[in-house]
């Protein structure tokens, strides 16, 4: 059941999102998502009963799909940030979608999903949400940039703006 449910709710994002490409988010209704995608209304309300369930499938997709791609991808060593980068990267048309159509907020969402997956104590969670909040407004910008810099670049620009940080802290 788990796998059909994980299934309707991508089909149900997917058709939202090839909505997108030619209608603004906001005139979007569930039934044009339904048809679209298939599947009944009481499917999607079963499962995004809430108002605002246009963005929850939306972050459903999304980080549902980075997860994959974070586990598909991990190599030994390989850093997290840089894997989260050319996923962003690679889809860049939903990135795109989300700003044009002033959604933000869902990106932030999927930080917040991230941030939340790993239970941490209460200390480390406000480091951990001063990073996810800094990383959030990178890639804000890489995205209001067009994605002009490589995932590789954006990195390397995050690191020498924390070591530039670190070396101004420390007085050097």
């Amino acid at each position: 059941m788990e796998n059909t449910t994980i299934f309707l709710k991508l089909c149900l994002a997917d058709a939202l999102f090839k909505l997108m490409e030619t209608k603004p988010f906001s005139e979007i209704n569930i039934n044009e998502i339904c048809k679209l995608a298939n599947v009944s209304r009481s499917t999607y309300y079963r499962n995004f009963s809430t108002k605002d369930g246009k963005s929850d499938l939306l972050t459903f997709k999304l980080a549902y799909e980075l997860d994959n791609h974070l586990e598909k991808h991990k190599i030994e060593g390989e850093d997290n940030g840089l894997l989260f980068l050319k996923y962003i990267y690679d889809n860049k048309k939903y990135y795109q979608l989300l700003y044009k159509n002033e959604l933000i907020t869902s990106i932030m969402n999927i930080f917040e999903y991230l941030a939340n997956k790993n239970k941490i104590e209460a200390k480390a969670s406000y480091l951990m949400s001063f990073f996810t909040y800094g990383y959030f407004g990178i890639i804000y910008t890489w995205i209001k940039k067009d994605f002009k810099e490589t995932p590789e670049e954006i990195l390397q620009y995050t690191v020498e703006v924390l070591l530039e940080a670190q070396k101004e802290k420390k007085g050097i």
